[in-house]
Protein backbone atom coordinates (compact mmCIF):
# COMPACT_ATOMS: atom_id res chain seq x y z
CA UNK A 1 0.00 0.00 0.00
CA UNK A 2 1.47 3.71 -1.19
CA UNK A 3 -0.09 6.12 0.58
CA UNK A 4 0.69 10.40 -0.31
CA UNK A 5 0.19 12.65 2.81
CA UNK A 6 -0.26 16.44 2.13
CA UNK A 7 -1.40 19.31 3.04
CA UNK A 8 0.27 23.01 4.34
CA UNK A 9 2.77 23.74 6.75
CA UNK A 10 2.02 22.92 10.21
CA UNK A 11 -0.96 20.27 8.94
CA UNK A 12 0.37 17.24 10.80
CA UNK A 13 2.04 15.78 8.10
CA UNK A 14 4.70 14.14 9.85
CA UNK A 15 2.70 13.21 12.62
CA UNK A 16 0.09 11.19 10.95
CA UNK A 17 2.81 9.63 8.62
CA UNK A 18 4.80 8.53 11.78
CA UNK A 19 1.78 6.88 13.21
CA UNK A 20 0.28 5.42 10.08
CA UNK A 21 3.90 3.79 9.14
CA UNK A 22 4.04 2.34 12.46
CA UNK A 23 0.58 1.04 12.67
CA UNK A 24 0.90 -0.47 8.61
CA UNK A 25 4.70 -0.93 8.91
CA UNK A 26 5.26 1.32 5.86
CA UNK A 27 8.29 3.50 4.91
CA UNK A 28 7.73 6.74 5.78
CA UNK A 29 9.36 8.63 3.19
CA UNK A 30 9.60 12.39 4.74
CA UNK A 31 11.22 14.23 1.40
CA UNK A 32 12.13 17.56 3.76
CA UNK A 33 13.64 14.90 6.71
CA UNK A 34 15.94 13.34 3.47
CA UNK A 35 16.93 16.41 2.73
CA UNK A 36 18.01 17.96 5.82
CA UNK A 37 19.99 14.56 6.51
CA UNK A 38 22.35 15.59 3.43
CA UNK A 39 22.66 19.02 4.74
CA UNK A 40 23.51 17.46 7.77
CA UNK A 41 26.27 15.14 6.37
CA UNK A 42 27.60 18.13 4.14
CA UNK A 43 27.05 15.83 0.64
CA UNK A 44 27.17 17.39 -2.52
CA UNK A 45 23.22 17.22 -2.58
CA UNK A 46 23.01 18.59 0.99
CA UNK A 47 25.25 21.75 0.07
CA UNK A 48 23.31 22.49 -2.94
CA UNK A 49 19.83 22.28 -1.32
CA UNK A 50 20.43 24.30 1.60
CA UNK A 51 20.68 27.79 0.86
CA UNK A 52 17.01 26.86 -1.14
CA UNK A 53 15.55 25.46 1.62
CA UNK A 54 16.47 27.76 4.25
CA UNK A 55 14.59 30.35 1.89
CA UNK A 56 11.31 28.01 1.65
CA UNK A 57 11.83 27.54 -2.04
CA UNK A 58 11.09 24.06 -3.21
CA UNK A 59 14.45 21.69 -4.51
CA UNK A 60 14.94 21.26 -7.93
CA UNK A 61 12.71 18.23 -9.13
CA UNK A 62 15.84 16.84 -10.79
CA UNK A 63 17.16 16.49 -7.33
CA UNK A 64 13.99 14.96 -5.50
CA UNK A 65 12.94 12.82 -7.99
CA UNK A 66 16.36 10.89 -8.50
CA UNK A 67 16.18 10.48 -4.01
CA UNK A 68 12.29 9.00 -4.52
CA UNK A 69 13.47 6.49 -6.85
CA UNK A 70 16.81 5.23 -4.39
CA UNK A 71 15.00 5.48 -1.51
CA UNK A 72 11.77 3.15 -3.06
CA UNK A 73 14.56 0.42 -3.92
CA UNK A 74 15.51 0.08 0.03
CA UNK A 75 14.42 -3.01 1.52
CA UNK A 76 12.47 -1.20 4.07
CA UNK A 77 10.27 0.45 1.47
CA UNK A 78 9.28 -2.68 -0.18
CA UNK A 79 6.13 -3.24 1.97
CA UNK A 80 4.61 0.11 0.51
CA UNK A 81 5.66 3.84 1.64
CA UNK A 82 4.18 7.17 2.70
CA UNK A 83 4.98 9.84 0.83
CA UNK A 84 5.55 13.22 3.61
CA UNK A 85 5.91 16.67 1.65
CA UNK A 86 6.27 15.09 -1.90
CA UNK A 87 4.84 15.44 -5.06
CA UNK A 88 4.59 19.26 -4.63
CA UNK A 89 4.47 20.41 -7.81
CA UNK A 90 2.67 18.81 -11.19
CA UNK A 91 5.74 17.71 -12.63
CA UNK A 92 6.54 15.87 -9.29
CA UNK A 93 2.75 14.35 -9.57
CA UNK A 94 3.65 13.15 -12.86
CA UNK A 95 7.06 11.41 -11.65
CA UNK A 96 5.34 9.98 -8.89
CA UNK A 97 2.46 8.62 -11.16
CA UNK A 98 5.00 6.67 -13.63
CA UNK A 99 6.79 4.94 -10.68
CA UNK A 100 4.17 4.18 -7.70
CA UNK A 101 1.16 2.77 -7.42
CA UNK A 102 -1.16 5.01 -4.94
CA UNK A 103 -3.85 4.02 -3.01
CA UNK A 104 -5.07 7.10 -1.17
CA UNK A 105 -3.81 10.72 -1.16
CA UNK A 106 -4.46 11.99 2.36
CA UNK A 107 -4.95 16.16 2.18
CA UNK A 108 -4.82 17.12 6.22
CA UNK A 109 -6.90 20.69 5.63
CA UNK A 110 -6.05 23.58 8.22
CA UNK A 111 -6.64 27.39 7.33
CA UNK A 112 -3.53 29.56 7.00
CA UNK A 113 -3.57 31.36 10.19
CA UNK A 114 -3.35 27.87 11.79
CA UNK A 115 -0.27 26.85 9.74
CA UNK A 116 1.45 29.91 10.67
CA UNK A 117 0.99 29.31 14.25
CA UNK A 118 1.65 26.02 14.61
CA UNK A 119 4.94 26.31 12.25
CA UNK A 120 6.25 29.05 14.51
CA UNK A 121 5.75 26.76 17.42
CA UNK A 122 8.09 24.52 16.21
CA UNK A 123 11.00 23.41 17.49
CA UNK A 124 14.29 20.77 16.74
CA UNK A 125 16.52 19.08 18.66
CA UNK A 126 20.16 19.56 16.87
CA UNK A 127 22.15 16.59 18.64
CA UNK A 128 19.28 14.07 17.74
CA UNK A 129 16.81 15.35 15.40
CA UNK A 130 13.58 14.93 17.59
CA UNK A 131 10.53 17.38 16.86
CA UNK A 132 8.56 19.04 19.16
CA UNK A 133 5.99 21.80 19.83
CA UNK A 134 5.27 24.42 21.98
CA UNK A 135 1.46 23.64 21.38
CA UNK A 136 0.88 19.95 22.23
CA UNK A 137 4.68 18.23 21.61
CA UNK A 138 5.98 20.32 24.63
CA UNK A 139 9.50 18.84 26.20
CA UNK A 140 9.11 17.71 29.51
CA UNK A 141 11.68 20.42 30.37
CA UNK A 142 11.35 23.66 28.69
CA UNK A 143 13.92 24.63 26.27
CA UNK A 144 15.50 21.38 26.19
CA UNK A 145 15.14 17.83 24.22
CA UNK A 146 13.66 14.99 26.49
CA UNK A 147 16.47 12.34 24.97
CA UNK A 148 19.66 14.40 25.30
CA UNK A 149 18.75 17.43 27.00
CA UNK A 150 20.30 19.53 24.22
CA UNK A 151 18.97 23.19 24.00
CA UNK A 152 16.32 23.50 21.19
CA UNK A 153 16.86 25.13 18.08
CA UNK A 154 14.14 26.56 16.06
CA UNK A 155 14.41 25.87 11.65
CA UNK A 156 15.36 28.59 9.33
CA UNK A 157 12.57 28.28 7.14
CA UNK A 158 10.42 27.75 10.00
CA UNK A 159 10.53 31.80 10.86
CA UNK A 160 7.79 34.02 9.50
CA UNK A 161 8.37 35.25 6.24
CA UNK A 162 9.77 31.68 4.97
CA UNK A 163 6.22 30.26 6.54
CA UNK A 164 4.29 32.65 4.03
CA UNK A 165 6.62 31.69 0.99
CA UNK A 166 6.08 28.01 1.58
CA UNK A 167 2.34 27.88 1.93
CA UNK A 168 2.00 30.60 -1.55
CA UNK A 169 4.43 27.87 -2.66
CA UNK A 170 1.90 25.41 -1.50
CA UNK A 171 -1.19 26.92 -2.57
CA UNK A 172 0.07 27.94 -6.14
CA UNK A 173 1.94 24.57 -7.15
CA UNK A 174 0.85 21.58 -4.33
CA UNK A 175 -2.71 22.65 -3.88
CA UNK A 176 -3.77 21.70 -7.50
CA UNK A 177 -2.67 18.87 -7.82
CA UNK A 178 -5.52 17.74 -5.53
CA UNK A 179 -7.37 17.54 -8.22
CA UNK A 180 -5.54 15.05 -9.83
CA UNK A 181 -6.51 12.66 -6.95
CA UNK A 182 -9.80 13.62 -6.99
CA UNK A 183 -9.95 12.18 -10.79
CA UNK A 184 -8.50 9.11 -10.10
CA UNK A 185 -10.74 8.21 -6.93
CA UNK A 186 -8.21 8.67 -4.61
CA UNK A 187 -8.47 11.47 -2.55
CA UNK A 188 -9.70 11.67 1.19
CA UNK A 189 -10.34 14.95 2.55
CA UNK A 190 -9.32 15.16 6.33
CA UNK A 191 -9.87 17.82 9.04
CA UNK A 192 -6.11 18.68 10.22
CA UNK A 193 -7.49 21.34 12.61
CA UNK A 194 -8.52 18.34 15.40
CA UNK A 195 -6.40 16.48 18.03
CA UNK A 196 -4.18 13.94 16.47
CA UNK A 197 -5.94 11.34 17.92
CA UNK A 198 -8.88 11.94 16.27
CA UNK A 199 -7.44 12.87 12.68
CA UNK A 200 -5.81 9.83 13.14
CA UNK A 201 -8.57 7.64 13.93
CA UNK A 202 -10.28 9.10 10.63
CA UNK A 203 -7.46 8.62 8.40
CA UNK A 204 -7.25 4.58 9.63
CA UNK A 205 -10.96 4.15 9.30
CA UNK A 206 -10.25 5.53 5.54
CA UNK A 207 -7.39 2.76 4.89
CA UNK A 208 -8.84 0.13 6.84
CA UNK A 209 -11.43 -0.27 4.09
CA UNK A 210 -8.95 -0.26 1.17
Amino acid sequence: MNIIIFGPQGSGKGTQADLLAKKYKLYHLSMGDELRAEIKKGSAIGKKVQPIMEKGNLVPNSITNNMLLDISKRKEAKRGIILDGYPRNMEQYEFVKKNIKINAAIELHIPDSESVKRIASRRICPKCGKNYNLIWLKPKKSGHCDIDGAKLTQRNDDMPIEIKNRLKIYHSQTSPIKQKYKKHDVLYVIDGSRSIKTVHKEIVKILDKL
